[in-house]
């Protein structure tokens, strides 16, 4: 039978009203269990039978001398019962018994019950009135234990019941006696109790043997599944006595233990895989912790799941799981155990995999922001330990993307892995290095309060990183810039130390990059004033509360004015008048110089037309505009949507715009010069490479920078300069104009060098339009 017929079987045993009466074999084996549980009561049911039949041949036999055979035959079927009985005890029950084995025990138990109905029918009108009702006292009695000693067949007792019943009835309904039909009657009910009561205790014991053969079938399954589960599996079973000794375990937990019961009694399971260390390189901070933890898990009478221990298989580090709840032994004190162990070694490796990728940097190995952040919050005591005292450096390299544009992102990561060597080289045992990200670096000095400490530290930490490195054979020297904060002097949250660190970063970076700046309030406050100025910025640009002004531009040999400059202004109702120096810079860091820079072209260019004919209006452009690769075709449609000439404009641009994409640039300029403006060179001789530049691209005009121009008369390096330019720009077929100018003196020096034209405050200041206008109506 398989087990999907178990089901539908043991259903139909349970509603039947029969239910050991069963498809073979299980059917077999029940009937093998009633046969058993029926012959246990033979000999004292046989034993009854004789004794039952001598008494009453010794009180009737001179009343019917047939009783002498009744009794031969009774003996004869008894001494078979009795035979069937010893042959059990001798061979032992066989495990199945087959429906015939039931019908003989049947026709036995209807033999012996027809033998006795036999003796009421026949002797019962027959013999004394005294007689009479020993007869009957024995039949009821007979009828009574008859029935329940055959209950585990209930074929064979319900048989025996009432063939006896009839025989008592036959025998009471010839007799005379007084209330004979009553008698009747009240055996006939006696007689449906005695075999109701019969079903309902088969019924039971059938129950029984149904329950019986279903445990028995889980239990096999179970031993089958752990057999396997021992045998296949990686996982393993475990007991411990209450003693501590290991006791029933899988063979796989005995071979990796080397457990010898009688060799190891008295060595507990941590005991036990501890001794799995001493022959193998396993440091004791690394396992003692987690025997530790196992020790105290079975000194305390709960359960645990998964508890991890650190196992040393055939010299390999293995990671077992542990879950096990207790069990109690009578007479004890302490409980058992009983548990489950798997081998997690490559979950352990997997997870700690996912530990170490999620705090520490792949490319570097160095600890992430995560883990960075995790060690600050304790620096300052957010996670419940007390608060430390530490010195934060925030580093950033200088001019890295240049490394990535120009080496390549590959010789990029190689230079940042050096760098991270070099930090980690340099730290102490219990400080910590990271990386934020890209090229940023944080460095947490534990215990350092003191400005001279930190400084020699961070003069060390550069001088250890500016060393020449070597990016697939080509030799660069990284420089960096870092920001220094204390806690918890300058903040005491982690995102308050952090930024304030970022700002001493961002001074050291403005104030010409390569060296460490420390904190000051100076810096929160002027980062403040950024902050608020750039809100400022952006409310200024969407009320159109900003403004320009023109600063004439004068021809040195005429002396007339060929253009005004425009000059962008912002008088803030809250901060009053702010310098171009200042907010320009906050505008570009914004992404506002874009959007300025465009209103300021339109508002130049409608200025324009305001203006004589022949005067050009020179505009500023910032280098952040160039990033914008629709810039020329939005300078296009302004000057188009203005109708001011293209010829009339000048668009100044700095040497800094030719650190970006210098190709991407210089096609902007050749199609802004195709258009017809022209450009020039602002600022020109301060930047890197302006020689370069002047071959590059044929700008129509040079500005010298005023810091050469205000100290022509005090220097003469300044003056040969200064000469060079104009010459310079004459060879290159180039104009030249002088900035700052101040003073007659340095006009005339000017002019005799043969500058085209010059501005500053000694021709005018920078002045509103109608100014402008005033200034043209009043000039010969």
């Amino acid at each position: 039978m398989t087990e999907s017929d178990t089901p539908g079987l043991l259903a139909r045993i349970r509603h039947s009203l029969a239910p050991y009466e069963a498809e073979e074999p299980l059917a077999a084996s029940f009937r093998a269990q009633q046969l058993q549980a029926m012959l246990r009561l033979t000999p004292l049911s046989m034993l009854v039978n004789l004794f039952n039949a001598s008494f009453i041949l010794y009180r009737m036999a001179d009343q019917a001398q047939w009783l002498w055979g009744w009794l031969l035959v009774l003996v004869f079927f008894a001494f078979q019962g009795l035979a069937a009985w010893y042959r059990v005890q001798r061979r032992g029950m066989r495990s199945t018994a087959s429906r015939k084995a039931m019908q003989r025990a049947l026709q036995h138990a209807l033999i012996l019950g027809a033998l006795w109905g036999a003796l009421p029918a026949l002797l019962l009108s027959e013999v004394s009135l005294q007689d009479q009702h020993m007869l009957l006292i024995i039949c009821c009695g007979m009828i009574c234990a008859g029935g329940f000693a055959l209950v585990t067949v209930p074929a064979a007792a319900n048989a025996y019941v009432l063939a006896m019943a009839a025989g008592s009835m036959i025998g009471l309904l010839h007799t005379d006696l007084p209330g004979a039909e009553i008698l009747v009657c009240l055996l006939l009910v006696y007689s449906v109790v005695v075999v109701a009561s019969v079903q309902v205790m088969a019924k039971s014991y059938g129950s029984r043997l149904v329950a019986e053969a279903d445990a028995a079938h889980k239990q096999q399954i179970v031993g089958l599944l752990l057999r396997d589960f021992e045998e296949n599996s990686s996982d393993f079973l475990w007991e411990l006595a209450p003693s501590g000794q290991l006791g029933h375990a899988s063979g796989r937990l005995n071979r990796a233990l080397q457990f010898d019961p009688q060799r190891d009694a008295a060595l507990g399971l941590a005991a036990l895989i501890g001794r799995t260390y001493e022959a193998a390189a396993v440091a004791p901070d690394h396992a003692i912790g987690y025997l530790e933890k196992l020790q105290k898990a079975l000194s305390t009478p709960m359960p645990f799941r998964d508890l991890l221990v650190p196992v040393v298989i055939h010299g390999t580090l293995r990671w077992w799981a542990l879950t096990a709840k207790p069990v109690e032994a009578p007479g004890q004190d302490a409980p058992g155990w009983r548990g489950v162990g798997a081998d997690v070694t490559d979950r352990k490796h997997a997870e700690d995999e996912m530990h170490r990728l999620a705090h520490f940097d792949a490319l570097t190995g160095l600890a992430n922001r995560r883990h960075f952040q995790h060690r600050l919050q304790q620096l300052c005591g957010h996670d419940g330990s007390p608060p430390g005292s530490a010195a934060l450096l925030c580093i950033d390299m200088d001019n890295f993307k240049r490394v990535n544009d120009a080496y390549g992102h590959a010789n990029g990561d190689l230079l940042l892995k050096a760098v991270a060597q070099r930090m980690t080289s340099t730290i102490r045992g219990r400080d910590l290095v990271a990386r934020l990200g890209g090229d940023e670096f944080a460095i947490l000095l534990d215990g350092v309060t003191q400005v001279d400490e930190a400084r020699c530290f961070a003069d060390r930490l550069m001088q250890a990183i500016e060393q020449p490195c070597d990016l697939s054979g080509i030799s660069f020297t990284p420089h960096t810039s870092m920001g220094i904060a204390f806690l918890p002097r300058d903040g005491q949250r982690p995102d308050t130390i952090l930024h304030h660190a970022d700002l001493a970063l961002y001074e050291a970076k403005t104030r010409g990059r390569r060296q460490a700046q420390f904190f000051s309030l100076a810096m929160d406050q002027k980062a403040q004033r950024r902050i608020a100025l750039e809100d400022g910025l952006r409310h200024a640009l969407a009320q159109n509360a900003m403004h320009l002004v023109y600063q004439p531009q004068i021809s040195l040999r005429s002396h007339h004015i060929t253009g005004v400059e425009a000059l962008l202004r912002w008088s803030s109702p809250h901060f009053g008048h702010v310098s171009p120096a200042e907010f320009i810079p906050i505008a570009e860091e914004a992404g506002l110089i874009r959007d300025i820079g465009l209103w300021v072209l339109e508002t130049a260019c409608n200025a324009a037309q305001q203006l004589p004919a022949g005067l050009l209006m020179a505009v500023n452009l910032s280098a952040c505009q160039f990033d914008d690769a629709l810039l020329v075709d939005k300078i296009l449609e302004v000057v188009a949507r203005s109708g001011v000439p293209a010829q009339r404009l000048e668009l100044e641009i700095t040497e800094s715009v030719f650190l970006r994409d210098t190709e991407d640039v210089l096609t902007a300029l050749h199609r802004l010069r195709a258009a017809g403006m022209r450009i020039a060179l602002d600022d020109f001789g301060t930047g890197y490479s302006s020689l370069a530049y002047l071959r590059s691209f044929p700008f129509n005009k040079l500005k010298i920078d005023r810091a050469f121009v205000m100290a022509i008369h005090q220097s003469p390096e300044s003056e040969a300069i200064v000469r060079s330019v104009i010459d310079l720009a004459s060879a290159l077929h180039m104009e030249t104009t002088a900035e700052g100018i101040e003073t007659a003196d340095e006009a005339a020096l000017l002019t005799q060098l043969a500058c085209t034209t010059g501005q500053g405050y000694h021709f005018a200041r920078p002045m509103a339009l109608d100014a402008v206008q005033a200034l043209l109506q009043d000039a010969p």
